[in-house]
């Protein structure tokens, strides 16, 4: 079968193939200073007023509001920022 043959005939599946997004499974890094700090809600927010939920393993308590921080995060479906691991610079 022609390999011409064989791309026409799968295209149409590429096309039916629901959208898959990567961004879940990558984690992305951010540095900054601490604003605000919620340890009702597992929240923080940075200067820049990007906001992050902490996971069960990482406490809201090991933080302080002006501490400069190197934050590990993945987003999840929802669009929060769940932070992966967290780093006190300074």
């Amino acid at each position: 079968m022609p390999k011409w043959l064989i791309a026409i005939a799968t295209a149409p599946l590429l096309l039916t193939l629901p959208p898959h997004s990567h961004r879940s499974a990558l984690a992305d890094e951010i540095a900054g200073t601490i604003l605000s700090i919620d340890p009702f809600e597992g929240l923080f927010s940075l200067e820049d007023g990007s906001r992050f939920l902490l996971t069960d393993t990482l406490s809201s308590q090991d933080l302080m509001i002006g501490s400069e921080v190197l934050i590990t995060f993945t987003t999840t479906v929802s669009g929060d920022r769940l932070v992966t691991a967290l780093q006190v610079v300074n």
